[in-house]
């Protein structure tokens, strides 16, 4: 029963410290351009430096030029192919990060003591030892980029980093695309 608490335990912590872990959303724009003049866009060629099948692929493309398709036109953008105003590109990069996290499977010494003619249970102190436990996780950037079409230049760009987890990958997509998209300027 002492080791599946500890088990319980640590793996409750190791969830605690890598969900804790806050996104990351930095943006960068060029303070000349006019984004009142941009009107419409088109996606250009991705950049996709992972390797893992999960990450590249074409269901994570279309899904991430999907959600910034959808918060665009909300903003009153179009879709023009042919003659747009703005190119959009996608980076996105994986790494396998592995840290250590500290697990204190301590359990309380109860003491007993005397206030008044009472005699109360306490707690005075803890007993067990905490140790270090690896875990390993993949951290994943997304970088989204606008560039005006008629000088080639980027006039902004929109980051985030997470934790990333396989089994909840399109909605970290579509809450990621939100973040860095509620921040684009509309003019």
């Amino acid at each position: 029963m002492k080791e599946l608490f500890k088990k319980a335990l640590l793996i409750g912590m190791i969830g605690l410290g890598i969900s804790s872990a806050k996104a990351q959303v930095s943006t960068h724009k060029d303070p000349t351009a006019d984004f009142g003049d941009y009107r419409s866009f088109a996606w250009i060629q991705p950049d996709i430096q992972t390797q893992n099948p999960q990450y590249n692929n074409h269901l994570v493309t279309k899904n991430i030029q999907a959600n910034v398709d959808e918060i665009l036109l909300k903003k009153g953008m179009n879709i023009n192919t042919k003659k747009p105003d703005l190119l959009l590109r996608f980076h996105t990069d994986t790494e396998k990060e592995t840290t250590r996290g500290f697990a204190n499977p301590m359990y309380p010494m109860i003491g007993y003591a005397r206030v008044g003619r009472y005699i109360v249970p306490y707690t005075r102190g803890y007993y067990g030892g905490g140790y270090s436990a690896p875990y390993s996780y993949t951290k994943g950037t997304l970088v989204i980029d606008a560039i005006d079409a008629k000088t080639n230049k980027l006039v902004w760009q929109g980051s985030i980093s997470a934790t990333l987890n396989n089994r909840k990958i399109d909605k970290q997509i579509e809450k990621g695309v939100s973040k860095i998209m509620k921040k684009y300027p509309t003019s």
